[in-house]
């Protein structure tokens, strides 16, 4: 292979030999064609070194010392070990284990620099699986942000205008509706006997992002829906007082009829179609819209594998939302901010012979615009 390429670089530079002979060609054209023949040389040299290199390697095996990385590669290296030294540690002495000495340094220099800090790869894990457990984080918008923040969502956008040449151009009154969060503590403490301490690493590492994923994704999802705004994040459930310009409601008693869904789709603006989804519990879909199903007549929930469409908008089942009602809306103009760092704590309880594990997440949400959502409502009384 070096060998051909070997010919291939002698014969491109006899070419350009000759077309530097050619007084027709501009400076610049001469100049490209001795930067070429330069880069020619120096791939050749290159491959020449190569080639000295592993004839010296073949003829001296024994000889030849360990090559060096680049030092970039080094520092990489030395980074990825510490992290998995400290996570070790970190996840050792979470489930009481006794810590050599070694890994005494490793927590005892990550928390000089860094704190107390949960490793990056079990936090990444722990938010992974929210996500994964709370497919309605990403339906709205949201954000990782460290502290408060603000986010500006677009509330009236006007449409694009023809302009007649000569005339001035009119600026459009165009709306941004700012958004401005917090942060609530999500919280979820974990009692277990002494027995995780036989767990291996990794297995208590599973164990452990499954149980706090669990709980903070089922509290996430609840907040996002049915938050008082209080202690709480804000839900779509506070979105709007419900009234009959942006709800329809169903008499107690009596069932849900095709007109009441057709009069709910029609009160969305039809600026929020795009985006539109009906959110809504599995008995709710099943006791409610599906006996609205009539083959013959329409087609007003379809079934594509384990995804459901009413008239169109995808569905999201969440039993969070009570029964008999239902959202429609464009969850886009939610918007939530989970910051990525996940804390957890634990101690040992003498009393029951057990261990006390915390973990803490923040999380904070509110609708950006009531307009945006629609709901079926149940009627009590």
């Amino acid at each position: 292979m070096n060998e051909k390429r070997k010919l291939e670089i002698q014969i491109r530079r006899a070419e350009i030999r000759e077309e530097l002979k050619d007084e027709e060609k501009t400076k610049e054209e001469l100049e490209k064609l001795k930067q070429e023949a330069e880069q020619l040389n120096q791939e050749e040299q290159k491959i020449e070194e190569d080639e000295k290199d592993l004839k010296a390697i073949e003829d001296n095996p024994d000889d030849q010392k360990e090559i060096e990385p680049p030092k970039a590669e080094k520092e990489e290296n030395r980074k990825m070990n510490q992290k998995a030294e400290y996570r070790k540690a970190f996840l050792k002495r979470m489930q009481g284990k006794e810590l050599t000495e070694q890994e005494k340094r490793a927590l005892t220099t990550a928390e000089t620099s860094a704190g107390a800090a949960v490793p990056e790869e079990t936090q990444n894990e722990v938010i992974r699986k929210v996500k994964e457990k709370a497919p309605l984080l990403s339906e709205i918008t949201l954000l990782h942000v460290a502290g408060n923040v603000s986010y500006a969502v677009e509330d009236t956008v006007n449409d694009a205008s023809f302009h007649s040449e000569g005339t001035d151009i009119t600026e459009s009154a165009d709306k941004l509706v700012r958004v401005t969060l917090g942060g609530f503590e999500v919280t979820k403490l974990i009692v277990i006997s002494k027995s995780v301490a036989k767990m291996s690493i990794d297995a208590f590492e599973a164990w452990l992002t499954d149980m706090l994923s669990d709980s903070i994704a089922l509290k996430i999802t609840n907040a996002i829906i049915n938050g008082s705004g209080d202690d709480e994040p804000t839900g779509v459930e506070e979105a709007n007082t419900w009234g009959a310009t942006n709800s329809v409601t169903v008499a107690k008693d009596t069932a849900l009829e095709l007109t009441d869904v057709t009069t709910l789709i029609g009160l969305l603006p039809s600026g929020y179609d795009r985006n539109g989804k009906f959110l809504m519990s599995k008995k709710t879909l099943f006791n409610d819209f599906m006996p609205l199903q009539d083959n013959s007549k329409n087609s007003i929930v379809k079934c594509e594998g384990k995804d459901y469409f009413i008239y169109g908008y995808p569905v999201m089942l969440d039993d969070n939302v009570t029964i008999h009602e239902a959202y429609l809306g464009d969850f886009k103009k939610y918007v939530g901010n989970m910051a990525e760092e996940v804390t957890v704590d634990s101690q040992k309880n003498l009393r029951k012979n057990s261990i006390d594990y915390l973990g803490c997440a923040m999380f904070d949400g509110k609708p950006a615009l009531g307009e945006a959502f629609v709901k079926l409502v149940k009627a009590t009384a």
